[in-house]
């Protein structure tokens, strides 16, 4: 997430709840257009129990990653553009 975000008092006071049951809070930022080498060395790296891909065009394509992906409805994976 971008660290402006984290300035919120929602997000601090969502950080803080996080931490007083134990969490670690880790500073991570990503964009929101990642190259398929990216998400498979963060998939790779983080050793998931689940994935859930959301707010993507091909959803689908996650099965090629990993055997942890658990497609949701989302949104975005529902609209069609017609050109």
């Amino acid at each position: 997430m971008w660290q402006g975000y984290r300035e919120s008092a929602y997000q601090q006071s969502f950080e803080n709840w996080l931490t007083e049951r134990g969490f670690r809070t880790v500073f991570l930022h990503t964009s929101g257009h990642a190259r398929v080498s990216d998400v498979r060395r963060l998939i790779d790296g983080l050793i998931p129990k689940k994935i859930v891909p959301i707010h993507t065009m091909q959803p689908d394509a996650f099965y090629d990653y990993s055997d942890k992906v658990v497609l949701q409805n989302d949104v975005v994976s529902l609209v069609s553009f017609d050109v």
